[in-house]
C-alpha cells in the first residue's frame, strides 16, 4: 500500500499503518461466507481443517514474527487470536516477536534473523522482491505440498491471488490482507438529480455534466495524486497494456483528464489540493464521486449513501471490471526437522487463515485472500468493496510499483500540464518513458 502512495507500492500493511483511514473490506474469495468452516466457536479449534497438532504431548515454543504490533489496527485481533490458539493447544506457547512495520523495524528484524540463521517459525512478512532474501536462506517452506494435502484448507484461498504472489514459480507466501482502489459515489446526490449509478462511461459523464451545472463538484481529486489516471489507464488498455510503462496506447486514457478538466469535473484548486482535502470534499458531500483506495473506506462507511464500483470501461477500452488491488504481505513458515515444531507452526498458520479468524480481522479492515466468516460487525461499504474484489475479472498492482520514482513524479507533473492544455498526452508519455528507460540503463 501507499503512504498514500509510496507505501502502497511496498506493502498493503504499510499503507494501513501510515494512514488514519485504515484499509477496508472483507474477504475477496466468497467473502462473508456462509459455508465457511465452523461457527464462531470453531475459531478455538487448532486448525481450519485437517490435523497438525504436536505429537505425544510435547511442549513447543513457537516463535511468531508479524507486523501486528504498535499502532497497527489489527493488534487486538491478533493478540486475541493468539490467546484462543494457545487455549485450544495447551502444549503450544506462542512467543510473539511482532514488530511495527513503521520505520523499517519489521524489515530490519527479519533481515537480521535471516542473516544469523535465526528465522522465526512463522512470519507475516512482505511478498514480491522481499521473498528473495527468505528464499535464499533455503529455510522457508514452499506451500504447494501442504495445500495439496489439505484440499479443504486450500479451497479457502483465492486461487488467482495465490498465483499472483508466487516467487519464481513457488508458493513461499500465503497472501492474507490486501488493498483495492475503486470509484466511490454518493447515492443520495445521484438520487437527488435522478442519475444512474456511474457503472458505465456514459452514466459517469452524464453525472459529471449534471453535477457541474448544479454547483456540486463532480469528482473530488487532487491532480498531484495518482489514483484517477491509474483507473483510466487500466480501463483503457487492460492489465497487459498497463504493464507497458508509458506506452503511447495510454494516450487516449490520460486525454480524458483534460476532457474532465474542461467539463469542470474537478475542484478549482485540483492542481494544488492534497489528497486529504479531496477526501474531505467527498466525505463532506460537497463532491459526488471520488476514485481512491480501501484505506478511505472505513471512515466513509459511516455514511450509508456511499457506494463503490470499479471505474467504468472507457470508449474502446480493454479493462472492463478490472481493478487495482494487491497483497503485499503473507504468511511464511520455517522448515523444521522437529516434527512437533513443524506441526505447531502449520497449525498456527491454518488457524490464522481460517474463515472465522480472518473474519475477525476483516471486521476491522482490509480485503482478504481467504474466505471470511461475517462477524456481524462489518459495514456494508466494506462488504461491497470486498465483493468488488471477488468479482473482478483481473487485478493489477499500481503503476508506481514497477516504474522508477523519477519517471513517475515527472508523469504526474506532466498530467497537470496536460489538464490545462500546455502539453499533449504524447509529450507527457514520451518524457516519462525517457526517464524510465534511463533508469533501467
Amino acid at each position: 500500500m501507499r503512504n498514500k502512495k509510496a507505501s502502497r507500492m511496498t506493502s498493503s500493511l504499510l499503507l494501513v499503518a501510515l494512514t488514519s483511514g485504515l484499509l477496508a473490506g472483507c474477504g475477496s474469495n466468497n467473502n462473508n461466507s456462509s459455508n465457511a468452516s465452523g461457527s464462531p466457536e470453531a475459531s478455538s479449534s487448532p486448525v481450519a481443517s485437517g490435523s497438525a497438532t504436536p505429537a505425544d504431548g510435547k511442549k513447543v515454543k513457537l516463535r511468531v514474527a508479524t507486523s501486528f504490533a504498535g499502532s497497527d489496527p489489527w493488534v487486538n485481533a491478533f493478540t486475541d487470536s493468539v490467546k484462543a490458539f494457545e487455549a485450544a493447544n495447551p502444549n503450544i506457547t506462542v512467543v510473539d516477536e511482532s514488530t511495527p512495520v513503521n520505520a523499517e523495524a519489521l524489515r530490519t528484524k527479519i533481515k537480521a534473523d535471516a542473516a544469523t540463521g535465526n528465522l522465526a517459525d512463522v512470519m507475516f512478512y512482505f511478498n514480491g522482491s522481499e521473498t528473495k532474501m527468505l528464499q535464499e536462506t533455503n529455510e522457508i517452506v514452499s506451500w504447494e505440498d501442504e495445500l495439496a494435502k489439505d484440499p479443504e484448507w486450500a479451497s479457502t484461498f483465492n486461487a488467482g491471488i495465490l498465483e499472483k504472489v508466487k516467487y519464481e514459480g513457488k508458493q513461499y507466501s500465503l497472501p492474507y490482507i490486501g488493498f483495492y482502489e475503486g470509484l466511490f459515489w454518493n447515492k443520495s446526490l445521484f438520487d437527488k438529480f435522478q442519475l444512474e449509478a456511474p457503472t458505465t462511461y456514459d452514466a459517469f459523464m452524464k453525472a459529471v455534466d449534471t453535477f457541474a451545472k448544479n454547483d456540486v463538484i463532480p469528482f473530488a481529486t487532487s491532480l498531484t495524486t495518482p489514483y484517477l489516471q491509474e483507473a483510466l489507464v487500466l480501463s483503457q488498455v487492460g492489465p497487459e497494456g498497463q504493464k507497458l510503462a508509458y506506452d503511447p496506447s495510454w494516450a487516449p486514457a490520460i486525454n480524458i483528464i483534460k476532457e474532465l478538466n474542461n467539463k469542470k469535473a474537478f475542484p478549482r484548486d485540483a492542481l494544488t489540493l492534497d489528497d486529504d482535502k479531496a477526501q474531505a470534499l467527498f466525505s463532506g458531500e460537497k463532491a459526488a464521486m471520488m476514485f481512491n483506495g480501501s484505506w478511505t473506506a472505513v471512515g466513509l462507511s459511516k455514511n450509508p449513501a456511499i457506494q463503490i464500483t470499479p471505474f467504468p470501461l472507457v470508449p474502446g477500452g480493454k479493462g472492463e471490471n478490472m481493478i487495482i488491488s494487491g497483497f503485499g504481505s503473507g504468511w511464511y513458515m520455517k522448515k523444521n526437522d522437529d516434527q512437533a515444531q513443524y506441526n505447531a507452526a502449520l497449525a498456527f498458520v491454518k488457524y490464522m487463515t481460517s474463515p472465522d479468524v480472518a473474519g475477525k480481522f476483516a471486521a476491522i479492515g482490509g480485503t482478504y485472500a481467504v474466505k471470511t466468516t461475517d462477524s456481524g460487525d462489518t459495514a456494508e461499504l466494506l462488504k461491497s468493496g470486498n465483493a468488488m474484489v471477488a468479482q473482478a475479472k483481473d487485478f493489477v498492482m499500481p503503476i508506481d510499483s514497477y516504474v522508477s520514482r523519477e519517471s513517475y513524479t515527472d508523469f504526474l507533473k506532466g498530467l497537470s500540464y496536460l489538464a490545462n492544455g500546455k502539453k499533449t498526452a504524447e509529450e507527457v508519455l514520451a518524457q516519462a518513458k525517457k526517464l524510465s528507460d534511463r533508469n533501467k540503463g
